[in-house]
C-alpha cells in the first residue's frame, strides 16, 4: 500500500443528498481503503468540505474533529423585518452562545456553549437572508438560524447551507466524488501536510527514543531534540524527522511530560 494511502486524507466536496457516512463509504470503495472516517457530520442536504481520513490517519481525529468551521447559507424569515434590526440581532450572536442540540441529533440534548467568530448577513432579498458564519466545531447552524429568527420575533428556518472552510482548508481545493473516481490516489494528501496546516504543535524526538514511544511510553525531556511552546492538556504531534510517529497529550509543559496517545504505524 502506498504511504499516502496508508495514512492520507481526502478533502472531499460533499454533494447534496448523500449522508456523511455514505460519502465515506464511496471514498473507501473508490480508493480501496481498509478503513476511513470523517471529521464532522454534514446533513444530507448540506454541501461542502469534508476531511476524510484513510486507514492510519483516522487516529488523528482528536485534532481534525476540533477544527473551526465556516459556512455560507440562506434562511427564510417568517415575517417582515427591517434591515437595521436584522443586522443588530446578527451582531448579538457573535461570541459565546448557548445552544440546545435539535431533537434529531446524535448527542444528548442539553444546553452547551459554542463560540461564534463572525455572523454576517451578506444579502437581504425580501424574507430571504444570505449569511456567512464562522464557528466552533460542534455548532448547529440550523439551530443558529432558528434561534436568530426567535430573537427577531418573526421566526426563521435555514433553507440552504454549504461548508466553505475547515480551519485553513477551503472548499475551493476539494475534489468531487466524480473527479476522485477518475484520478484516485492523486488526490490523497499526506497526514503530515494536513497536520502542518492545522497548526498542530510539534515535538521532535531522538532516534533512540522511538521504540519506547511506539510502545506507548511517555515522552520526557531526555527524548526531545526540539519542541514548540507547549500548554497543558493540548494535543501535539510527536515526530522523528519530518514523519509523525504519534499524537501526544501534554501532561506537564515545564518538565515536560507528554503522554503518548495514539501511535501511527
Amino acid at each position: 500500500m502506498p504511504e499516502s494511502m496508508r495514512r492520507g486524507v481526502i478533502l472531499l466536496d460533499k454533494p447534496r443528498d448523500l449522508t456523511s457516512m455514505e460519502c465515506v463509504e464511496r471514498v473507501k470503495d473508490i480508493l480501496k481503503a481498509e478503513r476511513a472516517g470523517h471529521s464532522g457530520t454534514l446533513d444530507p442536504s448540506v454541501t461542502g468540505i469534508m476531511l476524510i481520513a484513510l486507514n492510519e490517519a483516522r487516529k488523528a481525529m482528536p485534532v481534525l474533529m476540533g477544527l473551526k468551521k465556516e459556512y455560507e447559507g440562506t434562511m427564510h424569515l417568517h415575517g417582515d423585518m427591517d434591515k437595521k434590526r436584522i443586522n443588530e440581532v446578527a451582531r448579538d450572536f457573535v461570541g459565546r452562545i448557548t445552544q440546545t442540540p435539535p431533537v434529531r441529533s446524535a448527542v444528548v440534548r442539553k444546553p452547551r456553549e459554542r463560540e461564534i467568530y463572525f455572523f454576517e448577513i451578506t444579502k437581504i432579498d425580501g424574507k430571504d437572508l444570505y449569511f456567512r458564519v464562522g464557528c466552533e466545531s460542534g455548532t448547529y447552524v440550523r439551530k443558529l438560524c432558528h434561534d436568530f429568527g426567535e430573537k427577531l420575533g418573526r421566526g426563521a428556518h435555514m433553507t440552504g447551507l454549504r461548508r466553505t472552510k475547515i480551519n485553513g482548508f477551503s472548499d475551493k481545493e476539494c475534489v468531487s466524488i466524480e473527479k476522485l473516481e477518475k484520478e484516485k490516489e492523486k488526490n490523497v494528501i499526506s497526514l503530515e501536510k494536513i497536520l502542518e496546516r492545522t497548526g498542530l504543535k510539534k515535538v521532535i524526538v531522538k532516534k533512540e527514543s522511538l521504540n519506547k514511544i511506539k510502545n506507548g511510553m511517555p515522552v520526557e525531556k531526555r527524548d526531545i531534540i526540539k519542541m514548540d511552546r507547549l500548554t497543558e492538556n493540548e494535543h501535539v504531534g510527536i515526530y522523528f524527522g519530518s514523519d509523525i510517529i504519534a499524537l501526544g497529550l501534554v501532561r506537564d509543559s515545564k518538565k515536560p511530560v507528554i503522554k503518548t496517545d495514539r501511535v501511527f504505524k
